[in-house]
């Protein structure tokens, strides 16, 4: 005997709720998708453990669906890629390794999907605004960086191209 469920996502309930509720755009909603690309032509040669490399901003209210890196060889090293205030608003680390923990760059890495390579990013945050996504209270209406934190690993050679590239929806 079959079991006959019918479930709905929290968008489809709260288009039929009555009277009906508006979801988010991003979550559920429709919105404006947009995408940013941030390049660095060169690393340094010796990057140590802990350096940032801010690479894009996305506005706090943003809901990330994507985060892709890509990085020539660089023979060693490993970023953590998270969320950082820009400088111009005091520039800490909001959340380090939000998207991806310890991301080998040692080899060749062409547009590989790192927006929940450390686990953190989970399908629940994937429906959040990145503030909320990130850990905050509140939404503090700014922008953020998505930055390269390097980890583990100093990058020792460098010296190879290094991109990052995110798509979000508002």
């Amino acid at each position: 005997m079959a079991i006959d469920l019918t479930l709905k996502s929290t968008a489809i309930t709260n288009r039929q709720a009555t009277p009906p509720v508006l979801n988010n755009p991003g979550i559920g909603g429709p919105g404006i998708a947009k995408e940013v690309n941030g390049y660095l032509a060169s690393l340094p040669a010796s990057l140590s453990v802990t350096s940032v490399i801010r690479m894009v901003q996305v506005p706090s209210n943003a809901v990330v669906s994507s985060v892709r890196l890509f990085s020539a060889a660089q023979t060693a090293g490993a970023f953590d890629i998270g969320v950082y205030r820009t400088n111009s608003d005091g520039g800490a680390v909001v959340d380090v390794d939000l998207f991806g923990s310890a991301v080998s760059v040692a080899a060749a890495v062409d547009g590989t999907e790192v927006s929940n390579e450390s686990t953190n990013y989970t399908i629940a945050k994937r429906n959040q605004q990145l503030w909320e996504a990130a850990g905050l209270t509140e939404d503090p209406k700014c922008d953020f960086d998505i930055a390269l934190t390097c980890a583990t690993t100093a990058v020792t050679t460098g010296l190879g191209a290094i991109g990052l590239n995110a798509r979000y929806v508002l």
